[in-house]
């Protein structure tokens, strides 16, 4: 069944807007997994990215069968050295109009100096210096063919610290920032930038901490406050033509209209920022 989603730019579909084929980051479940589903049901090809081999090679072999798609499977693990340059390899061939940036990690907690520092590393490698990798090469190519789409899956984690997730909330910082800046750079070029702040998702890494930790509602089939991966992308792609920043759900249950505030304010730094002139 095609799944019909609301877009907001003209009648403009999503395959013609972000095909042929996009790149999901953090593939293998939750809203990864709900992304490639609902483009694929566009027509969209997608390349899959993630550490889970058996749960990439399910979920191609669904889209495939579902909906006649083409897919192709990278396992790598972007918090890991060089894994992020052979990622790239894998797609070098093909014409990416849609990055979905949705490597998760769980929000460890620990001291800052209590941790050890290669677990603070690997957040800030899967959480900025794959990020900023993988964006530069992607948008490259979308500025190029002048149409594209990025979509950053972020967190509320991103809009202050709290004791005993500095790197957690530390990258999430540093991906709004970069998406929001990103977005000022690439709105005249046919490239679409979306930050998409989100809560907690019903995914079976929250459900397996609920249960080690006997939190009650676990096995239940819609978890109580919690939001589904698929009306959280839904919404992800809905927005993803408006940018810099969507805050969900607040944006859509208290109106507080943050994404339109936040992009108003952009535009008026930007439109009194002198031009950089550089090398190039």
């Amino acid at each position: 069944m095609k799944i019909s989603i609301n877009t907001s730019f003209d009648t403009t579909t999503l395959l013609e807007r972000y095909g042929p084929w996009a790149l999901i980051i953090g593939a293998s479940h939750g809203t990864g997994s709900a992304a490639a589903h609902q483009l694929a049901a566009e027509g969209i090809n997608c390349v899959l990215l993630a550490r889970n081999e058996s749960a990439l090679d399910e979920l191609s072999q669904e889209l495939q069968q579902r909906y006649g798609i083409d897919t192709r499977c990278i396992v790598a693990d972007l918090s890991q050295p060089d894994s992020t340059n052979e990622a790239l390899t894998r797609v070098e061939d093909l014409d990416i109009g849609l990055l979905i940036y949705n490597a998760g990690a769980p929000a460890y907690a620990s001291d800052f100096i209590k941790a050890p520092l290669e677990t603070w590393q690997n957040l800030i490698a899967l959480g900025a210096t794959s990020l900023t990798t993988i964006c530069y090469h992607i948008a490259q190519k979308m500025v190029e063919r002048g149409r594209g789409g990025i979509l950053l899956m972020g967190s509320h984690a991103a809009l202050g610290g709290n004791k005993k997730y500095a790197l957690y909330t530390a990258s999430k910082g540093f991906m709004l920032n970069f998406g929001e800046s990103l977005w000022m750079e690439l709105k005249d070029m046919g490239v679409d930038v979306l930050n998409f702040l989100i809560l907690v998702v019903d995914t079976p890494t929250l459900r397996k901490q609920m249960r080690k930790s006997n939190v009650d509602g676990w096995d239940n089939d819609r978890i109580p406050g919690v939001y589904s991966p698929h009306d959280v992308m839904q919404k992800a792609l809905q927005e993803l033509p408006n940018g810099p920043t969507f805050l969900h759900p607040d944006d859509d249950e208290h109106e507080s209209d943050f994404g339109s505030e936040r992009r108003a304010a952009l535009i008026e730094r930007w439109s009194h920022t002198e031009p950089y002139v550089g090398d190039d």
